[in-house]
């Protein structure tokens, strides 16, 4: 059953500073609502041949729900087949697509018309592929200027930042990788975003490291009394944004992919 329905993507809304230079305000997903250390698991890039894979089987063996923040350009060129069964996996698992452009491009540094073309066209692409809205959208790079915010203003998007940054895409290794988010979680107190890669193979391998972790920490809290990290899917924050109609939502994840593309494209800001 698909359970991840839709983040309605928020300007100026997560917990642990994101990097200054990005320019999105935090914290990226707003103030938990639970009073809980509250987490979101984000990956950019993909999908990748090698590593999305190992990404969603450590994903499904917690039963953790995330946002996949997808290139276009996966489908153009490259093994087509398997970028096609990885998004339809993710999607059958309850994960929301999301728009990461079309080439990766550094946006601030393009004209209006290319920095259109890169943001749309992806769009098409991941809707066709995905046969289903997609309207959620995070810019490469953490890029920000002025020139993009009206960009997404005309494609009526948001854009979908992060608190906590391991940086594995430097290179970093998977126990360095792991060691940064589980040392970011120990101490966090409100909401946070976490932004990995699944083409990187240090995410692949440190991933079941920190959902291991954050299982075993929230048992030795539940043991004392304190409050768990909880971890947030898409519908957790779609239903701050919905109240008003929770039970259509549960029949939209009930009925599977169609009513949820309904409610994604209900929810463009």
């Amino acid at each position: 059953m698909l359970r991840a329905l839709v983040v309605l993507l928020l300007a100026a809304t997560l917990a642990v500073p994101a990097p200054a230079r990005a320019g999105w305000a935090t914290p990226a997903a707003g103030q938990t609502q639970s009073g809980d250390p509250e987490v979101i698991f984000t990956f950019d890039d993909g999908p990748d041949a090698k590593h999305t894979e190992k990404v969603l089987d450590a994903l499904a063996a917690h039963d953790v729900s995330a946002v996949f923040f997808v290139v276009g350009w996966r489908f153009q060129r490259g093994d087509l087949a398997r970028s096609r069964r990885l998004l339809a996996r993710m999607l059958d698992e309850g994960h929301i697509v999301a728009n990461h452009t079309m080439t990766h491009a550094q946006l601030c540094g393009l004209a209006p018309e290319p920095l259109d073309k890169e943001i749309g066209q992806a769009r098409e692409i991941l809707e066709r592929e995905a046969a289903m809205p997609v309207p959620w959208f995070r810019t490469p790079y953490g890029a920000h200027c002025g020139k993009l915010v009206e960009a997404l203003g005309r494609h009526d998007l948001a854009h979908f930042h992060w608190d906590i940054d391991p940086q594995e895409w430097q290179g970093k290794s998977a126990k360095v990788t792991a060691a940064f988010v589980i040392r970011q979680l120990a101490r966090l107190n409100g909401r946070a975003v976490i932004l990995m890669h699944d083409t990187k193979p240090a995410t692949a391998a440190a991933l079941p490291e920190i959902l291991s972790w954050l299982r075993s920490e929230n048992a030795r809290r539940e043991a004392i009394g304190r409050r768990p990290i909880r971890v947030l899917s898409g519908a957790d924050l779609a239903a701050e944004q919905a109240k008003p109609t929770l039970a259509w939502i549960a029949r939209a994840a009930d009925a599977g992919r169609d009513r949820l593309g309904e409610l994604l494209a209900a929810t463009v800001p």
